[in-house]
């Protein structure tokens, strides 16, 4: 249905299909990034989990939930999410609460989860202006782009944000966008590949 509704606005604005994006599901866990980080998100029950490799053998792991076990009655860890991290193999670990009014010093999910003075669990992808679906998508993927253009630092213009998804599907690909890293503005592409979609397993 959402496939026809894109078709029918399509035809309507000679070949720009404005309807909304698809998301990552709900469930989701996939690695990306050339060193492959894992994440799992479980939007629904508010659990997320990501696993960065860091300087070899250095791995940091961390978990964020709402309704963290075992909480004292009526501390801040009961009616807060809760961020675990761990460092591995230094077997370093802490855990840190986001109040009401305020945040974790060190947060490892994404930065639109946390406002400051909220967090919640969200979709992995916050696309941050109008998305377009274009035409020209191959066989195989659904290819969309931003309506607003970004300037690297090397002159180039592109869509702020593209996104691909496996045609038809709300399967993630890969995504390519403009972002200020290492002090310079420059166009960064992140593959994803999807290894589970459902509730993530608890181990």
């Amino acid at each position: 249905m959402k496939i026809l509704f894109c078709l029918l606005l399509s035809i309507l604005y000679n070949g720009l299909g404005n309807c909304a994006p698809p998301y990552f599901p709900p469930q989701i866990v996939f690695s990306f990034g050339i060193d492959q980080q894992i994440m799992a998100i479980d939007e629904i029950n508010q659990r997320a989990y990501v696993a960065y490799r860091l300087n070899p053998p250095l791995r940091a792991t961390a978990f964020v939930m709402k309704n963290f076990p075992y909480a004292i009655p009526d501390s801040p860890e009961s009616k807060s999410y809760v961020q675990l991290y761990e460092l591995f193999p230094m077997n370093s670990c802490m855990y840190m609460t986001y109040w009401k009014y305020g945040g974790s010093e060190l947060n490892w999910f994404p930065s639109h989860w946390n406002n400051g003075t909220s967090f919640e669990i969200k979709n992995y992808m916050n696309f941050t202006s109008e998305m377009i679906h274009s035409n020209d998508s191959s066989l195989d993927e659904d290819y969309w782009y931003s309506n607003v253009r970004c300037r690297t630092d090397s002159g180039q213009t592109y869509p702020c944000q593209e996104i691909y998804f496996k045609k038809n599907t709300d399967i993630p690909l890969r995504l390519l966008e403009v972002r200020r890293t290492n002090w310079r503005v420059i166009q960064v592409t992140i593959d994803f590949t999807v290894i589970s979609i459902g509730k993530p397993d608890d181990k």
